[in-house]
């Protein structure tokens, strides 16, 4: 029978896009370790699941029936015309009904509100070290959720626009494997909630390497083109590819982002970071480099005043 270890419904204008992973048996998700070997051993268990892969999900609505499937590691990305995902139920190929057991909620309806918010997750909400490898693993391994610090400026962003009402998505090169180690930083940094949208399982030897081909490209065109009406704000930082994968986006959907920020995450700016930044100035979209001590109450007093909000 399998199991949804992580599962996301997002509703756009006429769809709802899911997305997730199917696991063999069932384990627990959100765990809260009490000693940093413990941290590590639930970690690394996170690559010895075994995926639930080539194998039909089938989503039931009050009118309709949709068949999806996993792929060779479990995880599945359709765009379904459901209006509303709240009455459908999922099931498995031998019509085992699957339920959602995750404490991060897995619904996110669309917001009255006119702007999307899109923000990366590793060194823009919270502290990874993705420049290095050894780095990243390191503290993914032996620091617990309750140690991980989040970054302040974005994080004073992200409270101000989720009590704007403003649905905010995360979109993270991060893979499926730690979605219940990133929903525990989550939940012990009260960060605000939203989809979290996480790239392939990926089995333990391939951690080092991984391939995560244009994850973040296909999420952004998805979201942006299905919903037509909205305006979109993009937070990343410098230290993978955001910068040039926001640039592509800005180019094709220009009338649609209405601003970009970057995180400058060392105390320099190398080269190559320089000239992204440059190109991404170019676009015209209004766009801010911030570093970790910038005010954000000054930001988001210009915010106000570009969003006519009191």
């Amino acid at each position: 029978m399998a199991f949804l270890w992580h599962f996301t419904a997002v509703q756009l204008k006429n769809k709802v896009l899911l997305t997730g992973t199917a696991l063999k048996n069932q384990t627990s998700i959100d765990k809260s370790p009490r000693s940093i070997l413990a941290n590590a051993w639930h970690v690394l268990s996170s690559y010895r699941k075994k995926p639930y892969k080539q194998k039909p999900i089938l989503i039931e609505t009050p009118n309709d029936t949709f068949r999806i499937k996993t792929n060779k590691k479990g995880y599945f990305f359709e765009l379904l015309p459901i209006d509303n995902f709240k009455n459908c139920k999922i099931f498995d190929e031998n019509k085992n009904q699957l339920e959602v057991n995750q404490i991060h909620p897995y619904y996110f309806k669309n917001q009255s509100t006119s702007i999307e918010i899109i923000s990366d997750i590793d060194d823009t909400v919270i502290h990874s070290h993705t420049a290095s490898a050894l780095k990243r693993i390191g503290t993914i391994l032996f620091k617990r959720p309750k140690r991980r610090n989040k970054i302040l400026f974005s994080n004073a962003l992200l409270e101000f626009f989720d009590n704007q009402t403003f649905r905010i998505a995360y979109l993270s090169k991060s893979e499926s494997n730690l979605f219940g180690l990133i929903t525990a930083i989550f939940r012990f940094n009260e960060i605000p909630k939203g989809p979290l949208l996480l790239t392939p399982y990926l089995k333990f030897k391939s951690l080092f390497k991984p391939k995560k081909g244009k994850h973040k490209l296909n999420f952004l065109h998805e979201i942006i083109t299905n919903l037509p009406d909205k305006q979109f704000i993009l937070i990343g930082d410098d230290t993978q590819k955001d910068m040039a994968i926001y640039t592509k986006i800005v180019n094709t959907y220009k009338n649609q982002i209405m601003k970009v920020y970057i995180r400058q995450t060392n105390f320099s700016v190398d080269e190559i970071q320089r000239q992204q930044w440059k190109t991404l100035q170019n676009t015209g979209v209004a766009c801010v480099y911030f570093q970790d001590d910038d005010d954000a109450d000054l930001e988001i007093e210009e915010l106000k005043k570009n969003l006519n909000i009191n």
